[in-house]
């Protein structure tokens, strides 16, 4: 089980999602060169020099501007989760990986441009990572306050340091490598006709193409060596009746490379044959063709398998088990050696039978590679399948399945392309929303009432169209499915705190209570991210509120335990929210140390039973043995607001007092001056305590 759970932490690495993701996005790119490179092929057969010339050149210049979008959008979306500027990190890492391209000889030789997938990413990570760093840097950073120009002077002076240091690092490191003499008996020395070395070569051009190096490229000296070697044993053949070698030129194009690297036509089949998935199915359609004549990016990189650990292991074993298999037949003289060289993109069973000077087993023995290729591929497109319809790798295992309204909603960031509809849907409304409105944020107060004072605004986002409508935030799905939300969560914290400071200069015992999704809590730097937030505002910590939900506290309840206990530090309240209609209410109220905990509407909705009546009075019960705080919320009409107090709750937020308002409101209301001060509550929950405890 431990290979599988790592297998699934791998899949769903934010990192190696966002790698696989890129790919798919530059997709079109790739077809394009593919393509062009096919309808070459094709023209230069029937005579069409000048026009196969001009077309070869389009493919292989689009084909290399393939790593500079990769380059360009993964720093698009490591910029977006680390909050760096888009800007500033797409132009240093382009120009980081054009330099360093340039000083380690990776320029192509059609046109000088980078030509280097490994480097392309690398730069990438490796910029956007140091312009984080650098962003702690006050100096780097700058604030809000700044005006446009110094802002624009930080961000130019984080990337000249990060280009600079990127710059001068690749350098020296280059000059490390050339000072170093390495032996060339270092190097494994190949034979081109060796079983052994045969099945090397093969696993090696995989391993290559599995972390988006052209194989075929870095090992051409073999293959070069091995097409020379063909030749000539065929030629011997012809005039002097030599033995013909097993392993040729087109042993690996049609035993090994059966739709391309990897034998990747069995995956195609697999997809038609048993893939869930419509998106799945839409891509083995699409690409059965190409992979007929051996062109596989649109599977490479579709599906995908570079950079996906996953089906980077049956990518290596099926051409290998390819490769034993059709040295097996011909040696024990089941199906004659290839005795012509036939180019590459002969389909399967054509170019077996041709290339085995007209024998039908070798059809045969490249139709058995190619089932054998699927049974290969099967698992793990299965696991790939489950994964997209939601269910993920450790859990096929387990068996340890179950289902959830909200589990469905909070789709996973995949890096599939049955997944780019859901994604394209969700960013389509994205851009809509952006288009025709606006969002904005709205308070409602929070009510003591045995005084009528407020003692808190709980911060809520919303839409306004263009109408000025007002509209709730039915939109917050279509954030989670692109993992907007931490972006989200921090431009309402940063509004929010903006409008507390406002709100402040009236009355300075504003509270703000903010509510924080589970992926932006889990997120990586969360706790310092708010702190410098609060830092750079004139509140205090103490006058903040993070409201999380039950959903949260199901997910890692270690991380979640840490992280209230660094908010507890720096003095920051944190409430449970929705309480009641979660998953385990009374083991997460014993486990964690809330200070405020809202008793969900839900539970209101029932009082006009004796049972809705008992159970809401056992949650006010099981919520006061914490000593928070205990808000309802919800509550509407005065026999609720009446019940509520009768079982000993204080606080109230619902339409009774006050419906979420705007700040416009807030200040024509003068319902500033209705709050009360942090030390009155403070005192009163202390009382409580003490009282609670002395009982």
């Amino acid at each position: 089980m431990t290979v599988y759970r790592v297998m699934s932490e791998l899949s769903a690495n934010k990192y190696l999602v966002a790698v696989s993701n890129v790919f798919i996005m530059a997709l079109p790119l790739a077809l394009i060169s593919t393509f062009c490179e096919l309808i070459a092929i094709f023209s230069e057969h029937y005579g069409y020099d000048s026009l196969t010339g001009t077309i070869r050149y389009v493919g292989e210049s689009t084909g290399l501007m393939f790593p500079i979008l990769i380059n360009f959008y993964l720093v698009t979306y490591l910029s977006s989760v680390k909050r760096i500027p888009k800007g500033v990190s797409i132009a240093s890492a382009l120009t980081v990986y054009f330099v360093v391209s340039y000083q380690w000889g990776f320029l192509s030789q059609i046109m000088p441009l980078p030509n280097s997938f490994p480097l392309s990413l690398l730069t990438a990570y490796i910029t956007c990572e140091l312009i984080s760093r650098l962003k702690k840097f006050r100096i780097f950073r700058g604030s809000d306050r700044d005006s446009v120009i110094d802002s624009s002077a930080n961000m130019l002076l984080g990337a000249i340091v990060s280009i600079g240091a990127l710059i001068t690092f690749s350098q020296l490191i280059y000059f490390v490598v050339n000072s170093v003499s390495i032996p060339s008996s270092l190097f494994p020395s190949l034979d081109p006709t060796s079983f052994v070395d045969g099945l090397i070569y093969e696993l090696l051009r995989g391993a290559f193409w599995s972390v988006g190096i052209n194989g075929h490229n870095v090992l051409h000296m073999y293959k070069a060596e091995l097409y020379d070697i063909t030749m000539v044993n065929i030629s011997a053949w012809h005039n002097f009746g030599a033995d013909l070698n097993i392993i040729s030129t087109n042993f690996y194009d049609f035993f090994t490379g059966i739709g391309g690297s990897g034998n990747l036509l069995s995956l195609v089949i697999c997809m038609l044959l048993f893939a869930k998935s419509e998106g799945y199915k839409v891509l083995a359609k699409a690409s059965l063709v190409l992979c007929l004549f051996n062109v596989n990016e649109p599977v490479l990189f579709g599906v995908p398998v570079i950079f996906n650990p996953i089906m980077i292991i049956p990518f290596l074993i099926a051409p290998a088990i390819g490769f034993v298999v059709a040295y097996g037949a011909m040696y024990w003289g089941i199906v004659p050696p290839l005795s012509e060289i036939q180019s590459w993109l002969m389909p399967p069973l054509l170019s077996g039978y041709v290339a085995t000077g007209g024998a039908i087993s070798g059809a045969i023995l490249q139709a058995v590679i190619i089932l054998i290729g699927v049974a290969i591929y099967y698992p793990f497109f299965k696991l790939m399948d489950k994964r997209n319809l939601g269910i993920g790798v450790s859990d096929v295992f387990s068996n340890r399945l179950f289902t959830s309204d909200e589990i469905e909603v909070k789709t996973r960031l995949t890096s599939f392309i049955p997944s780019l509809h859901q994604n394209l849907k969700a960013q389509k409304e994205i851009e809509r929303l952006q288009a025709e409105g606006e969002f904005l944020l709205y308070f409602q107060p929070q009510v003591d009432v045995n005084t009528n004072k407020i003692i808190s605004f709980e911060t809520l986002i919303r839409y306004q169209n263009n109408d000025g409508k007002i509209l709730p935030p039915t939109f917050l799905a279509a954030f989670n499915q692109l993992g907007l939300m931490p972006d989200l969560d921090y431009w309402v914290f940063d509004k929010a705190l903006r409008a507390g400071e406002r709100f402040a200069k009236v009355n300075e015992n504003i509270r703000l209570s903010i509510n924080i999704s589970p992926d932006t809590v889990l997120s990586k730097n969360f706790v310092q991210t708010i702190k410098t937030h609060i830092e750079e505002s004139s509140l205090s910590f103490s006058q903040i509120e993070i409201e999380i939900t039950e959903e949260l506290l199901v997910q890692n309840e270690a991380d979640v335990a840490k992280v209230i206990d660094q908010l507890h530090e720096l003095g920051i309240a944190v409430a449970l929210d929705d309480f009641g209609t979660g998953y385990s209410s009374l083991a997460y109220l014993s486990r964690f140390d809330f200070d405020k905990v809202k008793i969900d509407r839900t539970l209101v909705l029932n009082l006009e039973t004796q049972r809705g009546k008992d159970l809401f009075s056992l949650a006010v019960q099981l919520g006061k043995i914490t000593n928070a705080e205990i808000v309802v919320e919800g509550v509407e009409h005065l026999k609720e607001v009446e019940f509520v107090q009768s079982v000993g709750v204080r606080y109230i937020q619902g339409f009774y007092y006050y419906r979420p308002m705007s700040q416009q409101d807030i200040f024509a209301n003068d319902l500033l001056q209705d709050f009360v001060s942090n030390n009155d509550i403070n005192n009163d929950l202390t009382i409580k305590k003490v009282t609670t405890t002395e009982v």
